[in-house]
């Protein structure tokens, strides 16, 4: 049987030795034992995009991209249902790879929630989810409430590099729970008919 919701996992740190690993995995792991559910590993390393040059917008280009990676990513992106972006906070910012990546597709965005997991300092990556709220909103997702933002001070975490405190899986619990209601509400609305432009 074919899950009715395929949800994207954006690992958006390329670093070497990067601590996002483990976070992303923890959270496809959460996001894959939900009913329903199939989880797309979606690696920024994987997708070496430069950046966006071209004359006309991404809302012309992402169905006719001729870069092999570009097209990939965008037709990726266009399959799935929703998100969840697992950024690193650099400079109270996210990472450039991935604005670069969400800057690439337009439509495929629209009408789609996205939940953020980040990490960082004392704040937890709080900040770069902050910009990203709003670039999802010029992007017409539907940004969802809940989020985890894992401060790496003190951090306890197993050997595969996923948090242990139970107050991070509680926070999961809640993100994912609104995630899946968004997609699928979003998931029907479209369906049932255009989203506006």
């Amino acid at each position: 049987m074919t899950p009715s919701l395929r949800i994207g996992v954006i690992v958006a740190s390329i670093r070497q030795g990067r601590r996002g690993e483990g976070f992303a995995i923890w959270t496809r792991e959460l996001v894959a034992a939900r009913e329903g559910v199939e989880v797309e590993w979606l690696d920024l390393r994987d997708f070496p995009l430069p950046g966006y040059a071209y004359e006309q917008t991404p809302t012309a280009m992402e169905r006719a991209y001729t870069d092999a990676t570009a097209r990939r990513w965008s037709e990726v992106i266009h399959g799935l249902d929703a998100y969840v972006i697992v950024t690193p906070e650099y400079n109270h910012a996210p990472p450039g790879q991935l604005k670069n990546a969400l800057d690439h597709v337009q439509s495929g965005w629209w009408y789609k929630p996205v939940a953020f997991v980040s990490y960082g300092g004392t704040a937890g990556g709080a900040r770069a989810v902050e910009q990203l709220r709003n670039v999802a909103a010029e992007l017409r997702m539907v940004s969802v409430r809940g989020e985890v933002n894992v401060s790496l001070i003190g951090l306890q975490k197993d050997d595969a590099g996923r948090p242990t405190d139970p107050h991070y899986a509680k926070r999961a619990a809640a993100m994912i729970d609104q995630l899946l209601w968004w997609a699928r509400a979003t998931k029907a609305a479209r369906a049932a008919e255009t989203p506006p432009a």
